[in-house]
């Protein structure tokens, strides 16, 4: 009825993570393969840069730290700017080519890095990774990249098409008049935010000013990280590389996604609903 998205009859989950900033959420993936009871390892990270104003980014220092293999490619020398190409049709053009050989790049140096160890990864974590996960990269971790999304995606435009996404979200539905925000983990889609939902995370009180504003939506949203974003993703990853979470593959939503079974039981459009402890 249902297939894994990973089988722990294989062994061990092998675990690539991409990030772009802090790596808080690569942390937290560490952090948690590390407990007693996982079965799951974070063998590599990719980053798309390597310093921000001058210091290394945080989540480099974590691979340092906890002794994790680390590869850059940079997305900024490969693909140019989207702030620029964004404001012309052919700038817009131009990038979405570059991203999809940045892309193809990227699918070679961990297909590069899987024949040097000798193993195949599992899953791709998007650990705060803000480049576009797509063409050749998207297709070999399809089904089988999960991505941490800082807002709640189980509320819907009368069109069907999901409210909450992108990089902006929690000043979205702030702005909205939403007084509580809640993360979601998701299956990576070519489409922005657009993948299955298997984790819904506990909901967090808004507690700031109003109207609201972009720096009140941070302070937010950085809240929200600890409480919300972090159980989730240590939730999901502990789950899938036990079995746990699987696909329907007869059962669709209307968006076109399968549903999703959490040890064997269907679980509504937000997927698994995580509660505070």
């Amino acid at each position: 009825m249902g297939e894994m998205i990973f089988d722990p009859a294989r062994g061990t989950m092998r675990v690539v993570a991409f990030a772009s900033g802090s790596g808080t959420n690569f942390r937290e993936a560490v952090l948690e393969s590390r407990l007693p009871g996982s079965n799951f390892s974070i063998d590599l990270l990719v980053t798309d840069k390597e310093t921000k104003k001058g210091e290394t980014i945080g989540a480099i220092r974590y691979a340092k730290e906890y002794g994790i293999a680390h590869r850059t490619l940079p997305g900024l020398e490969w693909c140019g700017s989207w702030k620029t190409a964004q404001q012309t049709i052919e700038g817009r053009v131009a990038y979405e080519q570059k991203s999809q050989v940045y892309n193809h790049e990227l699918l070679r140096l961990v297909a590069g890095f899987e024949e040097e160890k000798g193993f195949v990864f599992d899953l791709a974590l998007l650990a705060g990774y803000m480049r576009l996960f797509k063409g050749a990269l998207q297709r070999r971790f399809t089904n089988r990249a999960i991505n941490v999304h800082p807002a709640y995606l189980g509320k819907l435009n009368p069109d069907g098409s999901r409210t909450y996404i992108g990089e902006n979200a929690v000043f979205d539905a702030l702005h909205a008049g939403e007084t509580m925000t809640r993360s979601s983990i998701i299956l990576v889609d070519p489409e922005t935010d657009a993948g299955a939902i298997l984790v819904t995370g506990p909901s967090i009180a808004y507690a700031g000013d109003r109207p609201i504003t972009q720096n009140e939506a941070g302070k937010h949203q950085n809240f929200q990280k600890e409480s919300s974003d972090w159980p989730s993703l240590r939730f999901a990853l502990r789950a899938i590389s036990h079995g746990e979470f699987a696909l329907h593959q007869d059962k669709f939503h209307p968006d076109g996604n399968p549903f999703v079974l959490y040890q064997g039981k269907e679980m509504p459009y937000q997927g698994y609903e995580l509660q505070k402890e």
